[in-house]
């Protein structure tokens, strides 16, 4: 067994995550059986019977996103993400203000997740066990399993999310299959792909796409592990898609599922029920306990998964002295331990103090609720701004590989389709505290213009280092392997370097 060379406190393993292994990781952030139990509901109260047209449109608007950030990826391999990628199509002042806006977004996934977590296996094992535990603990208990994850290296979060992702895939690939092979409530037919279906006409198909969208936020964090992929310039734009594809499959076929089960008469019964999934269950199998632990599952794959894409946009601000340094550090496995530690304890801290008492005791639900609104209007801000990023960076620097559909008209067509969602969670007002999400994201970006002027003053250095592309070539000699240790193997699937 080789020794661990020793790291250079600021580089993570190189060629340790296949392509698989990264699609396995965003579609896990992506939380399919979460998204579709708690999206469905506000999805199908426009869209009606629908709700599959809904969701189609809403894939078509992902994979119009991916384009962006694979016509970045092909060019800047970094786990910065939007940070690096609109360092480039900005300036660095844009860059910094995108990657602060990304830093309060992915901020929000552990909080939302460990909330949840703690919130939903509290009220399981109270329910099927009449065991009381507090959901604060449920909580600890999760972090402390995520970190042992996270800690081992990304590899092993890849399997282990994988491993979750089948689970939570498969039992809800089993309803659909019992659904359509019972012919749904009123047989099978393609109605619900008829936007006359719509409870409220195209109105409504944009509060389904709306919702659907949603479904998809995650699947850009493919985009951090730019670094740690092999032939990243090729592998990630080929997980992006391929994880849209895939789970965008996966939430049509639900959708239909969804609707054949409710019938073509009854529409406004979908659209009414407030947990149409739960209902689905407890008509076709009997039970509803099964659902409950699978969006346990579901939210376990998803905070493993997501609390590595916001460690590596931590450690890449890190590493470039926007953050405190010591975030950009690795230890001698290549592993952002710091950045781990620091985000897993916010993360804690941030979901039990909102959730227990301060801010007007949300409770575990409240917490879920108003982070997941940041994350969603975050993100939904973030794909706007690389849309336009990416028209600049290859005018700028790529002309003459610029393509007018490709570089232009689709990035151009994903800034007016999100625009929608922006409308959606902005009008009507929400309940507190979801109302207050606009003013938080304003004066989060306040406090980073602040700081920005304060950078271009004190610290020119740092702004220049923004944006660094670190480039898909293997770490030798002494500043590291580059291969992946024994122990953090990754999960094989061959793929041609670039």
């Amino acid at each position: 067994m080789s020794t661990p060379q020793p790291s250079r406190g600021g580089s993570l393993r190189r060629n340790t995550l296949s392509v698989f292994g990264a699609v396995a990781m965003c579609m896990a952030f992506m939380g399919p059986a979460t998204s579709v139990a708690f999206n469905t509901p506000p999805a199908a109260a426009g869209a009606g019977y629908a709700l599959p047209l809904a969701i189609v449109l809403a894939m078509v608007a992902s994979l119009l996103v991916a384009n962006t950030i694979a016509a970045f990826a092909r060019k800047l391999p970094a786990a910065g993400f939007a940070y690096t990628y609109n360092s480039h199509g900005f300036g660095k002042s844009g860059g910094f203000l995108s990657g602060w806006l990304l830093l309060l977004t992915y901020g929000m996934v552990g909080p939302m997740l460990f909330a949840a977590l703690g919130g939903y296996s509290h009220d399981f094992l109270d329910s099927q066990f009449d065991v009381r535990v507090p959901w604060q603990v449920m909580s600890l208990a999760f972090a402390a399993v995520v970190w042992g994850v996270n800690s081992l290296g990304v590899s092993s979060s890849a399997k282990t999310a994988l491993i979750f992702l089948v689970l939570e895939v498969g039992v809800l690939l089993g309803l659909a299959g019992v659904i359509l092979g019972d012919g749904g409530d009123s047989g099978l037919s393609v109605a619900p792909f008829d936007p006359a279906n719509s409870i409220d006409g195209f109105s409504g198909l944009g509060t389904g796409m709306l919702w659907g969208i949603l479904m998809f936020i995650g699947f850009e964090s493919v985009a951090t592990l730019g670094e740690e992929a092999r032939g990243a310039k090729r592998s990630i734009p080929l997980a992006l898609f391929t994880a849209v594809a895939v789970i965008g499959t996966f939430y049509v076929l639900m959708a239909y599922s969804t609707s054949i089960g409710f019938g073509s008469a009854h529409g406004s019964q979908l659209a009414e029920d407030a947990a149409p999934l739960t209902t689905l269950v407890d008509r076709y199998w009997g039970v509803t306990w099964i659902l409950a632990l699978t969006v346990i599952v579901s939210q376990f794959a998803n905070v493993v998964s997501g609390s590595n894409a916001a460690v590596r946009v931590l450690f890449s601000m890190g590493r470039e002295g926007v953050l405190p340094r010591f975030l950009g550090r690795t230890n001698e496995r290549h592993v952002p331990q710091s950045a781990i530690t620091a985000y897993l304890g916010f993360s804690l801290v941030f979901a039990l103090v909102l959730g227990s008492g301060f801010g007007g005791d949300l409770g575990p639900l409240g917490v879920y609720g108003f982070a997941g609104t940041i994350l969603g209007l975050g993100m939904v801000i973030i794909y706007i701004l690389m849309s336009v990023a990416v028209i600049r960076f290859y005018l700028r620097e790529h002309r003459g590989e610029f393509s007018t559909l490709r570089h232009g008209i689709l990035p151009g067509a994903t800034v007016l389709l999100m625009l929608l969602p922006i409308y959606g969670q902005l009008w009507p007002v929400p309940d507190h505290p979801n109302n207050l999400v606009p003013y938080v994201i304003v004066g989060w970006m306040l406090l980073g213009t602040a700081y920005l002027v304060w950078a271009h003053r004190s610290r020119p250095q740092v702004l220049a280092a923004m944006g660094r592309v670190f480039e898909d070539e293997p770490d030798t000699g002494a500043a590291g392997a580059s291969a992946a240790e024994p122990g953090e193997g990754a999960i094989s699937v061959p793929v041609g370097r670039t």
